[in-house]
């Protein structure tokens, strides 16, 4: 029996915990989607890529702020850009945790309150596509 005992820790200690192997992936350079995702949008709020955002979208998108609007093509949201993605919005964003996020059977929601992306995923199946499908600013 004790040399069964003996025989496992020696096991256990020669593959490592899996919480190590989590570790492990990080050092790696491993990054869920999600938080890429944040990071992307947070980088293109910072620089206001709008070409990103276009890229990023899933028509049509629906719009909430001072006005309600279905965002249908990317030539009307490049026009309103600045009114869209406004100071507030952007302050918001920039303050998500990309590591810390909420997701739910809606999608992924970046921000808090009445100032926040949504994201769903139109993966193929093979990966993971997030694409925005509701921008809410608004108190």
């Amino acid at each position: 029996m004790r040399a069964v005992l003996i025989a496992s820790l020696s096991l256990m200690v020669a593959l490592g915990s899996p919480a190590r192997a989590e570790d492990d992936a990080e050092d790696e350079g491993f990054q869920y989607p999600e938080t890429a995702v944040i990071l992307a949008l947070q980088s293109a709020i910072r620089t206001d890529d709008k070409d990103w955002f276009v890229a990023n979208m899933h028509f049509p998108v629906r719009y909430f702020g001072e006005t309600k609007q279905t965002i249908r093509s990317k030539e009307w949201f490049l026009r309103h850009y600045d009114t869209i993605i406004g100071p507030k919005l952007k302050a918001n964003m920039l303050a998500q945790d990309p590591e810390h996020y909420f997701k739910n059977y809606q999608g992924l929601m970046v921000g808090d309150g009445g100032r926040n992306i949504w994201f769903a995923d139109f993966g193929d199946g093979n990966g993971v596509k997030y694409e925005i499908i509701t921008i809410n600013n608004s108190d």
